[in-house]
This record gives structure tokens, C-alpha cells and sequence, in this order.
């Protein structure tokens, strides 16, 4: 009487689809001629939903059960397989002890402890949280994303999908082998691995003391071998982490990113990866393939890309040539080729789109990349209205919480969208954006929200614990300015911003200062007094010194003697930040701040709506865009009106 599980393991192209259909049809027989219940499932949904369920319709009376493990929340619910005719059916609540693995046409008896079922269960939690966290997602960037700015933004929005800076494949397997430079596979043969090496913690270590919660790595690089060692190297260490419960980082993501979509010559040029992939979708489709096996398949694999390509090498690239190049609908269906082939293999499932072309060949920088070719987001929202079993994040051109939640509005086809520099710009303004785009509440029970900080002076007081943390274990010399740069912009748009910042910026600066007074000050007393001088004047050690390379050593070693009275950086930002903002900044709520911001937006528009000057949002005192001072304006007109 108990549950039988039909289970395909995963399913690949058309031979996935004829062994789905295979075994929907043992499922009706089984359910016709005993009174046991049948459950057919799939490891992957993507060949489940192209079956056209055709060898069902000789049995009528019958409705086999198909649950299907990885899906979205759409589609993760039994149903037949007709998809005109789809409705929810109840999923059987009994254990299911007894399984029937199927492969191919040969169907032999396993248990759901084996090794792909449970890495078809992993992958299968870890993809519904992925479509739980994907309304609103931190884009990738390189030297902006890193773990502490990551760190800063969990503590902004709880709910928001992480992406960290992309990680060349080769420069982890280099890691992973003990080394930290050089290219190609040949400098790591016959080499001794060591996943737990410093170098690796540094490219895929996370905060020890904030859960970065939902997060996704990005991966970089065209060698499908590379990328295999890549995300195992990923998987052995987020493995080692877990069983050594190690205080100093962590290291678990709920998905890995194939980049398809960076422009920059550096990446897509020289390396031919990036954007340069998506001129051979079949090749990204083995890549994609690559990680997925290197993981284990416990884990979503996603692609960011482009909408399409111009290659500068060919044709100069300006607006008269791209739009007389091809017309719209070839160059959505290049990109509709595109996806469709990288999916076909059912492994890759969820995409995010830059709704804008690269141009490659170096003619354009990638920050014009980022701003000249026209946005099209037809194009995005096309795709996920003509293949509704993936999911789709839109990229580009998104600048505040508001235009996000308007892109969602216009209609509930999209997944979410993606935020990058915007982010990086002004975090404080996506504060709401828990409440407004996933629609939590404060609702005085132990959820999401009543967890977070409540205002900027508690997000620095546990963003400081971070700081803290990460310079007890490691030189602050050489971590301090990414720990500080991830909180400059926490009061964009305030009064005293700069001042702020410039606080910040000596804070980062003085243990490298510290520290080459201190080289300065060994060298002093190693080469002789005309060094000393120079070492004085340059604040530097000079290559050679008199007392040969035991003095050389010993000025390189040489460490600057803290002060006993210095505060720790926690205690330094925090002080700034008191300095330069009044109670009434530092403990706005977040809805506070978010209400601000939509009356400052409105504000402006009504300007340009009747040709005044619009005042400048940021800065330190009230500017208008003709460079005139103001003494009162939009802010001051914001505190006049009051809040309700």
C-alpha cells in the first residue's frame, strides 16, 4: 500500500524525454491494475515540461502523479502531463521508503539514501530557495562585490540574492594547487592540491559573523575542464568548511553563475570567455555541464549573458551600423537560439539577461558597455513569456528600489531583476526592499525582518563586528580598504557625505602609513644615516641597504607597533559617522528613509515638470544643476512635510 517512486535521475535533451514519457506510462499502468499509488518524478523539470505526454492518452481514466524535484514554484506540484490541461494535485504524504530508479529503458531497485537521490533532494532545496530570493539580486561586479560588501548588503535586505565578483576558473584551480599566479593548466600538474589554502578562502571565503544567506558564485572561463576542477575545488572546500565548523569563514552558496555576459577586452578578448561565449551556445552548453558534474549535480547552475553580440573587430561599431546591421526580430531570435540550446540539457534553468548588446573588440570601454548600446527589455520579457518553465532575472538600467518594483509590475513573467552599480551607489536606498518587492512585515515574531537592523547606526555596529572579526585574521594593511569601501556609501544622499567618506578613506589609509613609517624606521637603524634620510624623505625602504640582505630581511619584516589606544575599526566608523550625521540620520527607519526617497523622486519630476532647477540628490549642501547654492530645497522641504 505504500508509495512506489518511478525516478529518472536526470534527464538530458530528447533521451530525457522519451524516458519521461516511459515512465508516466508504467506510472498510469501501475495505478490501473493495483491499489498501490504511483509517483513518477524527474530530477530536472526542463524535459518534463517540452513532453508532449502523448503515450498518456491511452489511458484516460488515469492521472499518474508527477512531482517534479527542482522546479520552481510554478511547476513544483503533480500534474498531467498535458501542459493545457495543468492543475495542482495533492502530494502524497506518506514516507516513501521503497524507490524504482529508472534508467533508460532498465529499471532497477535503489533507496533514497543513495548519492543522486541526494543530490537531486540538495539541489532541489536549494532551488527553491533560489526562486524564493530572485525578485531582487545583486548583480556581479569585479572589485565591488567582494565578501565585505556582500556582508554590508545582507545586513541592508535579508531577502535579496547575492552574487560575488566572478571567479576565473584557472585562478582557483591555481589556488587549489598551492599556486597564485601564472595561467594555463600546464603550471599545475604534478602539483600536490590544498583546498584549504589562504588563496582559496580569499576568492570563495564568506563572513564569518553575518550568513550571507541566498548567494550565488560566479564562475568565469571557457576550458570545460577547468571549470569541472573549479566547482569541485568550490564543493571539497564549502565540504571542509562545514565539517571543521571552522570560526574564520564560511563558505556555502546556493548556486553557481556562468559568466556569458562580461564585455571587457581583458576577459572576453584575451581569454575568450564572457560575453565571447554566447558566439557557441553548444560549447556554453558544455560548460554548463562541467559545473553541474563538478558539483555533483547538488547544485543550480545558472547563465548571466547579454541580449546579443557586435563584434568591433568586424564592423566598427556605432548606432547607423548596429541598427542597419540586422533587424530586431533576427537578433531576438539569435538570442532565443541561444537559450534554448544552452537549456536544452536541462541543466541550466535560470538566466539573467543584461538587456543590452556587448560590443566586443575593445572599441567601446566596459563602462560605456554598460551605457551606450539601447536597453531592450522587450527582449527579457518576451523570452519569459515563450519558455514559462525557466526563469528569468532582467539586468541593466535599474537604478532605484522604485523602477525595480514598476519593471515587476508591468507583468508577473519575469522572475525579478538585477541591481549593480545602483547598489553600490546608494545600499541604503533598497533598505525596504524586503517589504516592498518579497512583502515581509514587521510583525513582532521571530521573522526576516524584526531581525534585521532596524536603522544605519545598528547596520554599522554589526557591520563593524564583521571588521573586526576579519582584522583579528588577517594584516589590516592589506584588508583594510575593502572593509571600509564597502560602508562609504551607506549615507548617500545625506548632508556631510564627503566628509564622511574622507574620514573613512584616512581610517582605510593608516596601517599601510603604519606601516611604511615602520619599514622606514627598521631601515633607519640598519643603513646608516644618508639612508636614513631617504628613507625619511620617501617614507619607503630602498632596494639595497647597507647592511647587505639580513637587514633587508629584517626591514621587511618589520611591522608597525600598534598604539594600545587605538580603537578597533568597528568603534572608528561608527565615531565618524557620529561626527558628521545627527541622531535624526543615523536612526531613520528603513521605511522613513524609503518614503524620503520616493518624495525627493517626485519632487524632482514636478521640477522638470515646470523647468526649475532640480537639486542635485547627495553632496554636502544643497546644489542645483547650475551650480548655485541653496539654502533650503528638496530635503528641507521633505522635513517640512512630515511624515504620515
Amino acid at each position: 500500500r505504500q508509495p512506489i517512486i518511478l525516478s529518472s535521475g536526470v534527464l538530458v535533451g530528447a533521451m530525457g524525454r522519451h524516458v519521461c514519457r516511459k515512465l508516466f506510462l508504467i506510472a498510469s499502468i501501475i495505478n490501473l491494475v493495483s491499489k498501490s499509488t504511483c509517483v513518477a518524478t524527474t530530477v530536472d523539470h526542463y524535459s518534463a515540461v517540452t513532453t508532449s505526454g502523448r503515450s498518456l492518452t491511452s489511458f484516460p481514466c488515469t492521472q499518474p502523479y508527477a512531482f517534479v524535484v527542482g522546479s520552481d514554484n510554478r511547476h513544483k506540484y503533480p500534474y498531467n502531463y498535458r501542459r493545457r490541461w495543468q492543475r495542482k494535485m495533492p502530494v502524497p504524504s506518506t514516507s516513501l521508503p521503497r524507490t524504482l530508479c529508472g534508467s533508460g529503458s532498465r529499471i532497477h531497485e535503489g533507496n533514497e539514501n543513495s548519492s543522486e537521490f541526494n543530490s537531486a533532494a540538495h539541489r532541489a532545496a536549494k532551488n527553491d530557495v533560489l526562486r524564493k530570493h530572485s525578485r531582487l539580486a545583486l548583480a556581479p561586479m569585479m572589485e565591488y562585490t567582494d565578501r565585505h560588501f556582500r556582508a554590508m548588503v545582507r545586513l541592508v535586505s535579508g531577502r535579496t540574492l547575492l552574487h560575488t565578483e566572478m571567479v576565473a576558473a584557472d585562478d582557483l584551480v591555481m589556488a587549489s594547487n598551492g599556486k597564485s599566479g601564472g595561467r594555463g593548466r600546464e603550471s599545475v600538474k604534478n602539483t600536490k592540491r590544498n583546498i584549504a589554502s589562504p588563496h582559496v578562502q580569499q576568492l570563495l571565503g564568506q563572513s564569518a559573523t553575518i550568513p550571507e544567506g541566498p548567494s550565488v558564485l560566479q564562475l568565469g572561463g571557457n576550458d570545460a575542464s577547468q571549470l569541472f576542477q573549479a566547482a569541485k575545488t568550490y564543493h571539497e572546500y564549502s565540504q571542509l568548511q562545514l565539517s571543521t565548523a571552522s570560526s574564520h569563514s564560511r563558505c556555502e552558496y546556493t548556486a553557481l553563475n556562468l559568466n556569458c555576459g562580461c564585455p571587457s577586452p581583458a576577459v572576453s578578448g584575451k581569454k575568450r570567455f564572457g560575453a565571447a561565449l554566447m558566439k557557441d551556445p553548444a560549447h556554453v552548453t558544455k560548460l554548463v555541464r562541467a559545473i553541474h558534474d563538478g558539483v555533483d549535480g547538488r547544485l543550480p547552475i545558472t547563465v548571466k549573458c547579454r541580449i546579443g553580440l557586435h563584434d568591433a573587430d568586424i564592423k566598427p561599431f556605432s548606432r547607423e551600423v548596429y541598427e542597419g546591421t540586422r533587424s530586431s526580430q533576427e537578433e531576438y531570435e539569435e538570442l532565443r537560439k541561444f537559450v534554448e540550446i544552452v537549456a536544452s540539457d536541462g541543466i541550466a534553468t535560470d538566466f539573467q539577461i543584461h538587456a543590452r548588446i556587448a560590443v566586443l573588440g575593445g572599441t567601446i570601454s566596459p563602462a560605456d558597455n554598460r551605457k551606450i548600446p539601447p536597453l531592450k527589455y522587450e527582449y527579457v520579457r518576451r523570452l519569459a513569456r515563450e519558455f514559462p518553465e525557466l526563469n528569468f532575472v532582467m539586468n541593466g538600467g535599474i537604478h532605484s528600489l522604485a523602477q525595480a518594483r514598476e519593471e515587476l509590475q508591468v507583468d508577473d513573467s519575469l522572475a525579478g531583476v538585477m541591481v549593480g552599480r545602483a547598489f553600490v551607489a546608494d545600499p541604503w536606498g533598497f533598505a525596504t526592499a524586503d517589504e516592498v518587492l518579497y512583502g515581509d512585515v514587521h510583525d513582532g515574531l521571530d521573522n526576516n525582518l524584526d531581525q534585521q537592523p532596524r536603522n544605519r547606526r545598528e547596520v554599522l555596529q554589526a557591520y563593524g563586528r564583521h571588521a573586526d572579526h576579519e582584522e583579528r585574521h588577517a594584516e589590516p594593511a592589506q584588508i583594510r580598504r575593502s572593509l571600509v569601501a564597502a560602508c562609504a556609501h551607506l549615507f548617500a544622499g545625506e548632508a556631510n557625505s564627503k566628509q564622511f567618506r574622507m574620514d573613512l578613506d584616512e581610517l582605510a589609509g593608516r596601517p599601510e602609513r603604519l606601516e611604511r613609517e615602520a619599514k622606514a624606521q627598521a631601515w633607519s637603524s640598519a643603513g646608516g644615516s644618508k639612508a636614513s634620510s631617504l628613507a625619511s624623505a620617501f617614507s619607503c625602504a630602498p632596494l639595497v641597504s647597507a647592511g647587505g640582505w639580513d637587514d633587508m630581511q629584517a626591514v621587511d619584516d618589520a611591522r608597525p607597533s600598534w598604539d594600545e589606544d587605538e580603537l578597533p575599526l568597528s568603534e572608528l566608523i561608527v565615531d565618524a559617522a557620529c561626527r558628521h550625521f545627527g541622531d535624526e540620520v543615523l536612526d531613520r527607519s528603513r521605511r522613513e528613509s524609503y518614503e524620503k526617497k520616493i518624495w525627493e523622486e517626485d519632487e524632482a519630476r514636478r521640477r522638470r515638470a515646470k523647468g526649475d532647477p532640480v537639486l542635485f540628490v547627495g553632496g554636502d549642501s544643497g546644489k542645483i544643476d547650475n551650480g548655485e547654492k541653496v539654502s533650503g530645497g528638496v530635503v528641507d522641504g521633505w522635513f517640512n512635510k512630515g511624515l504620515n
